[in-house]
């Protein structure tokens, strides 16, 4: 059996809808689909979302015990992505050999034009920027309209990623904290310049992406709907079910 080891999306530490959708479509016969347990946090009065990365990378890192797939929903798309590149960049041998792949669902660094077979990519890239994976093979669901996997370039919710990276009030350390990334990144030029003249074509927007991700379940209910997450699963059930 092939474990494939699932990080849920922010606020469902033990799994959530779509993370559960995409597990059930996988064939039993060859996969194993896990829920792997993080903070799932994203700041406010709860640990910051920068933490929370590094716990579900611990997390994931713990979990792998042979081969495996890598998967992922929103934050937790963010956190199997980079370790997917991770270990194919920084950790050969017995490790990058046993992760035969990577799915991730409304990933928030879906390079541009990242897709799975057989369905169009979606447009725009990931609301914190871009992030490749080279050596383990990975595909990626995206649903047009989601702000946080499929945002263009020009849209100045961008400036949500960048200044809540590390926030959090949960203490005067972690306010101090989130006020020094700022800062650093201002400093170092980090900040996404979506505002760039070249980007003018997709300046508009910002309330329709806000209203698709609040309301209208582009960042939810449309990844079942619309087939997203069954094809997804279809496509490791083929790459990797029958490889």
């Amino acid at each position: 059996m092939i474990d494939v080891l699932i990080l849920p999306g922010t606020g469902y530490r033990f799994g959530d809808g779509i993370s559960l959708a995409f597990a059930d479509a996988l064939d039993p016969t060859v996969f194993r689909p896990r829920i792997v347990e993080y903070a799932a946090a994203y700041g406010g009065l709860d640990m910051p979302y920068a933490e929370s990365q590094r716990a579900g990378r611990r997390a994931l890192l713990e979990a792998m015990n042979g081969r495996c797939v890598l998967a992922g929903y929103s934050q937790g798309a963010g956190i199997a992505g980079d370790l997917a590149a991770e270990i194919a960049a920084h950790m050969p041998g017995a490790i990058a050999d046993s992760v035969l792949g990577c799915a991730l669902i409304a990933d928030p660094l879906r390079p541009i034009g990242a897709e799975m077979p057989h369905r169009p990519p979606a447009p725009g890239y990931g609301i914190a920027g871009t992030r490749e994976v080279f050596g383990v093979p990975t595909w990626w669901a995206a649903a047009e309209g989601d702000p946080i996997t499929a945002l263009p370039a020009g849209n100045p919710l961008r400036s949500i990623a960048d200044l809540s990276e590390w926030w959090s009030l949960a203490s005067p350390a972690d306010a101090l904290l989130w006020g020094a990334d700022l800062v650093e990144k201002c400093r170092t030029g980090r900040y996404q310049q979506w505002w760039s003249l070249a980007n003018w074509r997709s300046w508009s927007g910002a309330l329709a992406f806000a209203r698709g991700y609040l309301i209208d379940g582009r960042h939810t209910t449309d990844y079942v709907t619309h087939g997203h997450v069954q094809a997804l699963a279809d496509t490791v059930n083929r790459e990797v079910g029958r490889g």
